[in-house]
């Protein structure tokens, strides 16, 4: 009787193995580009036909901005990590949790400031052709962010 119902199963088998390969595929190939800092401004300076001296200001800029970031990611690892162990330790919302939520939004308002404040320090570097460049860029990357 096994042997009846053996190429059913096998074929039940390949039909569903080849069915989740297929979603996989499929997710990989639809979910939209993550992009890094990196690749937006290597995607960006691409577009942008940078002088050397701008390229020079840019780099500048940017070495400034790591340095924020770098304690700006800290602030929001730390507000996290204080609020995974209130959480850990808390048996019910309490006035605690709700301090450590907003110090997290503070910290990632304070972060996302500091990334538009850079933007537009970038586009200071730019002449006016290039500007219309650099808006729509970064307004098309935001609206991918937002999909």
């Amino acid at each position: 009787m096994n042997f009846k119902f053996g190429p059913l199963l096998l074929t039940l088998a390949l039909v569903a193995s080849a069915a989740a390969g297929g979603a996989w595929v499929g997710a990989r190939l639809l979910q939209p580009q993550a992009y890094t800092h990196e690749d937006f401004h290597d995607r960006l300076f691409a577009k942008l036909s940078l002088t050397d001296a701008q390229r020079e200001l840019m780099e500048t800029l940017e070495r400034r901005h790591a340095d924020e970031n770098e304690a700006l990611e800290s602030r929001l690892a730390d507000a996290n990590r204080k609020l995974a162990d209130l959480l850990e330790r808390e048996a019910a919302y309490s006035d605690n949790i709700d301090g450590a939520i907003e110090d997290f939004h503070r910290a990632m308002l304070a972060y996302q400031k500091t990334s538009v404040r850079h933007l537009y320090e970038m586009r200071e570097i730019l002449d006016p052709a290039q500007r219309d460049i650099f808006d729509s860029h970064v307004a098309e990357t935001l609206r991918e962010y937002a999909n």
